[in-house]
């Protein structure tokens, strides 16, 4: 009874009995015509001649349906293999030459002209995707449920923890809103992030791509390149002047025979000094930095910092973190974090050195017991200082060097007691 389900098969069966009622109309009309008396009752051997026959003929008939089913059934395999994407399927015809041989021949060829175009399809959007994963710029993609589906490394800026740890996340849930206009909930990301949007298909699904420019760091850019050209005219033009002047001083120096004089050419020649130093110092602003980017432990930093500043009173707090960063370059930075929190600490003062993770985020952290922080704003200024003698480069080529290490620094209050706490920013490796 099954069999009848299918049309096809209720198709052949119908031509079967018409085969088999023309037959006997034929039979019948023949006989008539020639006179010939059809017995009603016939010997077996002829009766069993005839149900032969007819069982012939449907066995034929039933190889042929299912000859053609079979041809149908590989169709709808392959059919039903192109929409899932898969066009390494192949149907093998059930005739060798024919119509049937012909249609197999045909979708063959379409599944290797859609496989074709499918590897081309599939090598761009991997191109695409490696593109997007280099770029400095933060991108994230939607898809059309509005799930966080995909971003690249420099995502990282953007929430401090890698985007992996966010997928599935809804923009709301992530600090963005998507109306009237893509945007930031927090109004300093606003004024640091522009956010673009665009909508793109790809097999059939629609998504939404999110672009993040930054520009604090083009403010920033631009501001590096202010300074760097003022640097080259100052350093020019004082240089040029100190030398005949320093040579001069020097040869007066020998002269003088007052020792007063002599004192003061001493001055003079020790600001002259301490002015080239100044401005050598400052050059540094206008050199290419090669970072090479090693993995360093809590441990390690430990060492390092004990070793330094063995005067030091020291509270340590580690974890054992691991944090990809340049050494030389990071060291540089905490040498003057350290410095910095031992000038403005009193003596007998306590610092303390935290390292842990946070959402896959490896925070350091220098707490001091000074004064604490007072001008915010001015912090990375170069040539801003709040100490006499000091020059104000420090905090400046820190933010330039741990940015550099894919990593941010911040200075704040602390919360507990009067002091400042220094915070060094790293992505966790993941393995």
């Amino acid at each position: 009874m099954h069999l009848f389900k299918e049309p096809l098969a209720r198709y052949f069966v119908g031509k079967f009995l018409l085969l088999i009622a023309i037959e006997i109309a034929g039979v019948c009309v023949v006989s008539w015509q020639m006179g010939i008396r059809i017995p009603i009752s016939m010997p077996l051997p002829t009766l069993l001649l005839i149900v032969g026959l007819i069982v012939c003929q449907g066995l034929l008939l039933k190889q042929l349906y299912n000859r053609c089913k079979l041809s149908f059934e590989r169709c709808g395999y392959q059919a039903e293999a192109w929409l899932k994407r898969d066009f390494s399927l192949k149907a093998k015809p059930t005739f060798s030459s024919g119509v049937v041989a012909q249609l197999h021949n045909q979708l063959n060829a379409l599944s290797d002209m859609l496989q074709s175009e499918k590897t081309d399809e599939d090598m761009q959007s991997f191109l695409v995707a490696e593109l997007i994963s280099v770029l400095n710029t933060p991108m994230l993609i939607f898809d059309q449920r509005m799930q966080l589906c995909f971003g690249n490394d420099a995502s990282f800026q953007l929430f401090q923890r890698p985007w992996q740890t966010l997928r599935y996340s809804h923009p709301e849930a992530i600090g963005l809103t998507p109306s009237p206009q893509w945007h930031f909930i927090d109004i300093q990301n606003n004024k640091r992030w522009q956010v673009r949007h665009s909508t793109f298909t790809q097999q059939s699904q629609s998504y939404h791509l999110v672009v993040c420019i930054d520009i604090q760091q083009a403010l920033r850019d631009q501001e590096l390149q202010a300074w760097q050209r003022l640097i080259r005219v100052i350093s020019h033009e004082i240089r040029n002047s100190l030398t005949p002047v320093s040579a001069i001083l020097e040869r007066l120096q020998t002269r003088a025979k007052d020792p007063r004089d002599h004192e003061a050419f001493n001055i003079v020649l020790e600001r002259c000094f301490h002015l080239q130093d100044f401005i050598h110092k400052y050059s540094q602003l206008n050199q290419p930095i090669k970072v090479e980017i090693k993995r360093l432990s809590g441990l390690e930093v430990s060492k390092t910092v004990q070793g330094l500043f063995t005067d030091v009173a020291w509270q340590i707090e580690l974890s054992p973190v691991y944090f990809h960063v340049d050494p030389t370059l990071f060291n540089q930075v905490l040498i003057n974090i350290i410095k910095n929190a031992i000038e403005a600490s009193p003596a007998g003062s306590v610092l303390t050195l935290k390292l842990y993770t946070k959402d896959n985020i490896a925070i350091l952290e220098v707490l001091d017991e000074g004064t604490g922080v007072a001008n915010h704003d001015n912090l990375f200024v170069p040539f801003y200082s709040t100490k006499q003698t000091g020059e104000g480069i420090g905090l400046y080529l820190s933010r330039y060097f741990v940015e550099q290490m894919s990593g941010s620094i911040s200075l704040t209050n602390r919360q507990d007691k009067q002091g400042a706490i220094c915070q060094l920013a790293f992505p966790v490796p993941l393995n």
